[in-house]
C-alpha cells in the first residue's frame, strides 16, 4: 500500500521558526523531518497519558463501587430505623 504525503500549513511564531531552522542546519535534517517527528512523539506521549488516564479512571471506577458496597449494609440499617 502506498503512502502519500499531505501538506500542511502551520504558523509559527519568528523565534520559534528560526529556532527549528537553526536546529536544522546545525543537524542537516529537513525541517519537515523534523516536525513530523515532534508530532509523532507528541501525539504518541499525549495518547500513553490519555490511556493512563482513561486506566486510572476505570480502577478508580471498581474502588468506588467497592466502597458503595461496603456501606449498603449502613444504609439499609439506617432505613430500617426510619
Amino acid at each position: 500500500m502506498e503512502e502519500y504525503n499531505k501538506e500542511m500549513t502551520i504558523e509559527l511564531k519568528q523565534s520559534i521558526y528560526e529556532e527549528i531552522e537553526e536546529y536544522c542546519q546545525d543537524a542537516d535534517i529537513e525541517e519537515s523531518e523534523l516536525i513530523n517527528d515532534m508530532l509523532q512523539c507528541f501525539i504518541k506521549d499525549t495518547m500513553n497519558k490519555m490511556d493512563a488516564m482513561r486506566k486510572g479512571y476505570a480502577e478508580m471506577g471498581r474502588i468506588n463501587l467497592e466502597i458503595c458496597s461496603e456501606f449498603d449494609g449502613c444504609e439499609n440499617d439506617i432505613h430500617a430505623h426510619i
